[in-house]
């Protein structure tokens, strides 16, 4: 049995969405909710109710979403849910626990707990079907401090279960109509035999020679393309990890305690050629792989651990800079009599990540969070080491000149007419491979008779006897898209995924029979008859908590 969090969250993903308002709109009840008021900082918090929680509470807010996060966890197998959606499953599934209380439903039954369990998705195995180590497994590590409790695992087990029978019973009988279950099995079940010609953009090759006049006109209707990106100027301090390796002293067993976590990292030196070994087995052969390497292990743990005192040294750095509240301008004075250097950087962009930082993109994004305001970085690790950065400026983004760009502007010219012409070739081809076949030409044939292709290679590939249900497993996921209007013997338009075109030629197309006779008939009905139901629940619980919030919805959202 699929459940309730599963559907949710596997297949309605978009139908969620359609509340993203509420998520934006309860992240502002939370903020205002959580400030003090106008008149003083005695003044209590407004309670901010929802149904019977108070969302301005601490206490309220975290059984709320410590519940959620372990109920996503127990049903979907998902951890760190963003927060937005984090919000939103939690005061949906709230609302439905509400709408469970006002209808009296009761807590499952020992047995029928059971059974609930037993279709958990963190509990199942790989063949869909409950797996008791997993479950023993589970509890195992509850026992070992996993932040939940057995309790907190029982309760919001017991929680989802109404959640599932609430969702059942606004779900309905979920209503479909014939025409769209036919629709469907047309869509799913058809058996294609296609022929498949693969373009290649790279070797693509068309004469583009743009002009000055064309080059400028390009660069004036697109010139936001070419700004100087924004820029940041600092200075910096390095700590580099090799000033500390004389202060490492290590151990034994410290060494070998290294090397046995990070085996890997140290293969045994090849033997000398035609050098004979004697064989070793068991933890005499462990003790020699490891004496072979053993200088390398106690080079690479002592450079981890000087890297480590380097970040450290730069740490303090910051804390001292910090806590003597120094201006700018007394920083180098108080770094030089540390005997620390500080040098300048040039500008650089956030794309460009300069030398001292490793060309590290997250150290960069460091580097842009300074300002006039918080002008000393944290302490930012590098492979060499650590260093701290000194705000100087921040240069914004500026229009460039046409000069200084100009063979940037060529070269985006360039690809943007070879893509074009790329689209042209497509409609021409499939223009010319539509004529041959027509005429009687193998598609493979057509494509080999083709001339004028500017130097795209082309190659055919066929697919036998498959359906979109169950697609062969290399058939290129951009050309089933193309199967949806194509009839036998019709070649598609050429789209293009990645560095290729594709062109499909049906070669042959067998319908399937789209009445209650086809066995798979049934089977779609129900599936798209659980998706309707689902959908109408998810939206009625949807409505229950935008009201309550006190969103206005769609009128059609609640009918």
């Amino acid at each position: 049995m699929i459940s309730w969090i599963q559907i949710t969250f596997q297949r309605h993903f978009r139908v969620i969405f359609l509340a993203l308002l509420a998520v934006l709109i309860v992240s502002f009840v939370f903020t205002i909710g959580a400030a003090p008021g106008i008149g003083g900082a005695d003044r209590q918090v407004q309670a901010r109710t929802f149904f019977d929680l108070n969302l301005s509470n601490p206490e309220d807010q975290t059984t709320l979403y410590r519940d959620a996060e372990l109920s996503i966890y127990l049903q979907a197998g998902y951890q760190n849910i963003p927060q937005g959606q984090l919000q939103e499953f939690a005061l949906q599934r709230y609302a439905s626990l509400y709408l469970a209380k006002q209808l009296n439903l009761p807590a499952p039954t020992e047995a029928q707990l059971k059974e609930f369990i037993q279709s958990v998705r963190i509990f199942t195995g790989q063949d869909g079907n409950f797996d008791a180590s997993a479950y023993t497994s589970f509890r195992d590590n509850l026992k070992l401090g996993s932040g939940f409790t057995e309790a907190d695992v029982n309760r919001v087990l017991q929680d989802d279960y109404r959640v599932r029978r609430v969702n059942t019973l606004l779900s309905g009988p979920g209503y479909v109509d014939e025409n769209e279950v036919a629709f469907q099995l047309a869509r799913t079940d058809t058996v294609w035999t296609t022929e498949i010609a693969r373009v290649d953009y790279t070797s693509f090759a068309p004469t583009i020679e743009p002009t000055d006049d064309e080059l400028q006109a390009y660069f004036d209707a697109n010139a936001f393309r070419f700004e100087t990106p924004a820029m940041v100027q600092v200075s910096y301090v390095e700590f580099p990890a090799t000033s500390y390796l004389a202060q490492i002293e290590l151990t034994d067993d410290q060494i070998r305690a290294f090397y046995e976590s990070n085996p890997a990292r140290f293969p045994k030196p090849a033997s000398a050629e035609g050098e004979s070994e004697t064989p070793m087995v068991g933890a005499e052969s462990l003790d020699a792989d490891f004496q072979a390497v053993r200088d390398q292990v106690s080079a690479a743990l002592r450079y981890e651990r000087a890297r480590r005192m380097s970040a450290e040294a730069a740490s303090d750095l910051t804390v001292e800079i910090y806590d003597a509240q120094l201006k700018t301008d007394a920083i180098a004075p108080f770094l030089a009599s540390k005997g620390l250097t500080l040098r300048d950087a040039p500008a650089f962009s956030r794309n460009a990540p300069p030398a001292f930082l490793g060309g590290s993109p997250q150290a960069a994004a460091a580097a842009f969070n300074l300002s006039a305001s918080r002008t000393v970085s944290d302490a930012i690790p590098t492979a060499a080491g650590a260093v701290v950065m000194i705000w100087k400026s921040s240069i914004p983004p500026a229009p460039s000149l046409y000069i200084n760009v100009a063979d940037a502007v060529r070269a985006d010219f360039v690809e943007n007419e070879k893509r074009q012409s790329f689209v042209a070739l497509g409609q021409s081809l499939r223009q010319t491979l539509q004529t041959a076949v027509a005429a009687g030409t193998p598609f493979a044939d057509a494509v080999e008779n083709l001339t004028s292709t500017a130097g795209a290679t082309i190659k055919t590939e066929t697919y036998s006897d498959f359906s979109r249900r169950e697609p062969p497993q290399d058939f290129p996921y951009a050309a089933s898209n193309s199967l949806e209007s194509l009839k036998a013997g019709e070649v598609s338009e050429m789209v293009i995924s990645g560095n290729e075109g594709l062109i499909t030629y049906a070669a042959a197309k067998t319908a399937p029979v789209t009445d209650e006779s086809n066995p798979r008939f049934e089977e779609l009905r129900d599936q798209l008859a659980s998706f309707n139901g689902t959908s109408t629940a998810t939206g009625a619980i949807q409505a229950l908590v935008m009201k309550e919030l006190g969103i206005e919805t769609d009128p059609s959202i609640e009918e």
